[in-house]
């Protein structure tokens, strides 16, 4: 079967990464190389702040495309392509509820902004390596209510599951306001109502001129089902749970820890 794929666009933790968040670089590289030899676009589709995706394929891999904080915000080298943050007051009432509510009370509330992501300075992930690694510009302030910056998204985290359960309970607590979806390692991302990866996948499309015919996607997580849906080429990881495998069009052959991406890029790209 020849394709006519002109962009792909992959998740990472889970499913771009390895459990230890590493990925084979050279491979990569040489088929980054190949994508560009045959005009397809690369994105990177995350939940994930700006700043740590850059500083995750800094002089590794020349990738200048991502789409960060679940499409609140999408980068194509120095341009914007989309950007849309939760109104300050929608920030408010959702951190009282978040405190006020028994059902929810999560165990670390942390903010993705323009300059920098926040942390209540007692929350108790604060020290945790994981926080380090996950937050780029970690800022401890004495009350995250009072932050100025413009925020992409609100981080939940809990230390036992039921997320998806909380995300919706948060979707239909504030209808139209914002949207929650399950992204993995124990958390919830909140984002402006309307933006999912799936949104994100129809501006960058929008930018290129493409259809969804022309493009593949890769993830693991709830949060990436609209993206994987929107695709015609969309893939589920091997090793994603089965509601996500089940619902996406397409399933990887091999998992993340297996370099499950790069295995259906060369694929693509012999049969583009």
């Amino acid at each position: 079967m020849i394709l006519t794929i002109k962009l792909i666009a992959t998740d990472i933790d889970g499913t771009f990464l390895d459990d230890q968040h590493d990925y084979a670089i050279d491979r990569f590289n040489d088929l980054l190389s190949g994508m560009i030899q045959q005009n397809i676009h690369f994105a990177i589709a995350s939940g994930n702040h700006y700043g740590h995706l850059l500083d995750i394929f800094a002089e590794k891999s020349a990738i200048k495309t991502f789409m960060a904080e679940n499409g609140a915000l999408i980068m194509d080298g120095e341009t914007v392509v989309s950007e849309t943050n939760l109104p300050h007051n929608t920030i408010h009432a959702l951190l009282k509820i978040l405190t006020d509510d028994p059902y929810l009370q999560p165990d670390s509330i942390r903010l993705s902004g323009q300059h920098g992501s926040y942390l209540n300075r007692t929350d108790p992930s604060a020290t945790d390596p994981k926080t380090r690694y996950f937050f780029s510009n970690l800022q401890l302030v004495d009350d995250i209510a009072s932050v100025t910056d413009t925020i992409y998204k609100v981080n939940l985290a809990w230390a036992h599951n039921q997320l998806k359960a909380k995300a919706d309970y948060l979707n239909a607590k504030f209808p139209g306001q914002l949207y929650a979806t399950a992204s993995g390692f124990g958390s919830i991302d909140v984002v402006p109502a309307g933006i999912d990866k799936g949104v994100g996948l129809q501006a960058l499309e929008d930018y290129w001129e493409l259809s969804p015919a022309e493009v593949a996607a890769f993830g693991d997580n709830y949060n990436d089902l609209e993206m994987l849906r929107r695709a015609k080429y969309g893939y589920a990881m091997r090793n994603a749970a089965p509601a996500i495998r089940q619902a996406a069009p397409c399933v990887t052959r091999l998992d993340n820890n297996h370099s499950g991406v790069l295995d259906t890029i060369e694929t693509i790209l012999a049969n583009n």
